[in-house]
This record gives C-alpha cells, sequence and structure tokens, in this order.
C-alpha cells in the first residue's frame, strides 16, 4: 500500500493513458483471452489501486470483475469513477472468496509489500480461492539497476529476478506459465532516470519523494506506448526489464 494520498491521486489520473499502465493492461488482457473464450468469468483485482485495470476489464465486456484494496483512499477513488470495490487486506484474500470462486487473479505490484512467510501464505490463500486451471497474473518489478527515488516514493522493498521468481513460486503448488521482462527497447532511458535520481540522494539528502508515473506529453507518451506494443509483438522473450509480469497456472488435477 502506497503510503502518502498524493500518489493515489497521481495514480487515478494517468492509469488510463499513461504508456506503462497501458502497456501493462495489454499484458493482462492478452494473457486473459489466450486462456478464456468467455467473457463472463469471475476475475478478482487483488490490490486494484485506483481502478484503471478493472475499468479497461469493464470496457472490453468482461461483466464479472471485482477487486479490492488496503488503502481507503484508493477505494474511494475507484468509487469515484463508478467502480464497485472494497477495502480489505490481500493477506487474508480467502476471507472474502470462497475456494474454487474465481477464474482469474490479478495482483500487479503488490508482492513488494511483504515479507517472503506472507508472499508464501498470500499464493497459498489465492490458490484455494481459484478455480482448476484459473490463472493468478502478476506483476512484479525487476533489476536492482532500475532502483531510483520512485521504490522510495511507491514503498518498493525488493527487486525481483527470475530466480526470485522460482524460488517463490518453488514453494506453492502453481505452475508458472510466462515470465517476461518488460520494457526491453525503453530500460535504458529508465535505467538513466534512476540512476539520476540515485546521484540526487546521495548529493542530496532534502530530495523530494515522488514517483515516475507523471504524465508525459501527449506525443511523448504516444510515442512510447507504440514502443513498448512494437515490443511486446515482436519479442516473445527479452532478456532484462524494468518489471517481470507473470502467468502462473493452478493446475486442473490436484496430486
Amino acid at each position: 500500500m502506497l503510503e502518502r494520498k498524493e500518489e493515489y491521486t497521481k495514480m487515478a489520473e494517468v492509469e488510463r493513458k499513461h504508456w506503462w499502465y497501458r502497456t501493462l493492461h495489454y499484458l493482462v488482457l492478452d494473457a486473459i483471452k489466450k486462456s478464456f473464450d468467455s467473457r463472463d468469468i469471475a476475475i478478482i483485482d487483488a490490490g486494484c489501486g485506483t481502478g484503471g485495470l478493472l475499468l479497461g476489464l469493464i470496457d472490453k465486456h468482461y461483466s464479472n470483475v471485482m477487486g479490492f484494496d488496503l488503502s481507503y483512499e484508493a477505494v474511494d477513488l475507484c468509487r469515484a469513477k463508478g467502480v464497485n470495490v472494497v477495502q480489505h487486506d490481500l493477506r487474508r484474500i480467502s476471507e472474502l472468496y470462497p475456494p474454487n470462486y474465481a477464474d482469474v487473479i490479478i495482483s500487479n505490484d503488490t508482492f513488494y509489500f511483504f515479507e517472503m512467510k506472507w508472499r508464501v501464505k498470500i499464493l497459498e490463500q489465492c490458490f484455494q480461492v481459484l478455480k482448476p486451471n484459473g490463472l493468478m497474473l502478476l506483476n512484479l518489478p525487476a533489476g536492482n539497476a532500475f532502483r531510483g527515488i520512485h521504490d522510495i516514493s511507491v514503498g518498493i522493498n525488493q527487486r525481483f529476478s527470475k530466480k526470485d521468481v522460482r524460488i517463490l513460486f518453488g514453494q506453492s503448488k502453481f505452475q508458472i506459465k510466462k515470465t517476461l521482462y518488460w520494457p526491453f527497447f525503453l530500460s535504458p532511458l529508465i535505467f538513466l532516470e534512476r540512476l539520476r535520481q540515485r546521484i540526487i540522494m546521495r548529493i542530496n539528502p532534502a530530495f523530494k519523494i515522488s514517483s515516475d508515473i507523471d504524465m508525459p506529453s501527449g506525443l511523448l507518451n504516444s510515442l512510447l506506448a507504440r514502443i513498448s506494443s512494437l515490443e511486446n509483438h515482436i519479442l516473445p522473450v527479452k532478456p532484462f526489464g524494468s518489471s517481470i509480469f507473470l502467468v502462473v497456472q493452478k493446475p486442473s488435477a490436484q496430486t
């Protein structure tokens, strides 16, 4: 959960338009479309933030979507957009939904808030809530080279590698279907910006804490979105990126 209300307000303003969110939402929708033909599947956004992804799913005619977030500020902003969500803790997701209830659980950029023991417990509960063959979709910050002021602003306690992902899911019953670094083409620009931020933190202890989700100019944002879209269509595997997108599945038969 973010610690500052202004970060949620900033997120709410840009979440449907910013190139980074647009790319992440594309990855989520693409993963769902490749696994399910129906638009009536039960989808939970666990840690829904200010509701941009839920609105995107509704726009694509998914009729059975729901979400929750720990932050009252985020929930209020969702409801102001007409998205009906509840305030709840991801660490108690099995108290909110019954076993074998959901086809898809999405939990983007939430796991870095928790210690390993809680990550394992959350995965156990999500496994319980999902139907057989159900999917869990996650996004995680990746690569220590991409650390910066942004990490402090949004509360990133850990950046993950594919090895970290294998260790985490090695303690679960999920099957890993996809592990994708992203964005790749724009990573050098992100690295240089975060390097600049780290230099600022060293020379100026009174630096301003702020995330990187400010809205670029319309032309620049469109260009960055197009670059990310091209990347997703021509590069099924990428050697690195500032995030990792995961698709994991609950097996149909349990042993």
